[in-house]
């Protein structure tokens, strides 16, 4: 990565795509909620399971709440730099 500036100019830097949560409560909540997927798949017509999954794919909640803990962490993060006289 180059200079942080113009990657985040570039939309180079995207830390969401580099995120893999270690915790394994994730992972077993990840495969628990597949294994559900896949029974509604096998007991739903087609029709209704594409419903389902254009339900899943409104569900935006998260993903807005992440984004906004994230800029609110950034700011954070900037506060403490400019409290603590950080200088480069």
């Amino acid at each position: 990565m180059g200079n942080i500036i113009e990657e985040l100019y570039y939309g180079n830097l995207r830390p969401e795509e580099n995120i893999v949560p270690k915790d394994s409560e994730y992972r077993s909540i990840h495969k628990e909620i597949t294994a559900y997927i896949e029974k509604f798949q096998s007991k739903l017509s087609e029709d209704d399971f594409i419903q389902l999954e254009v339900l899943f794919d409104m569900d935006q909640v998260h993903s807005i709440h992440s984004k906004e803990a994230f800029a609110s962490g950034f700011k954070i993060g900037t506060l403490i730099m400019i409290e603590s006289g950080y200088s480069s």
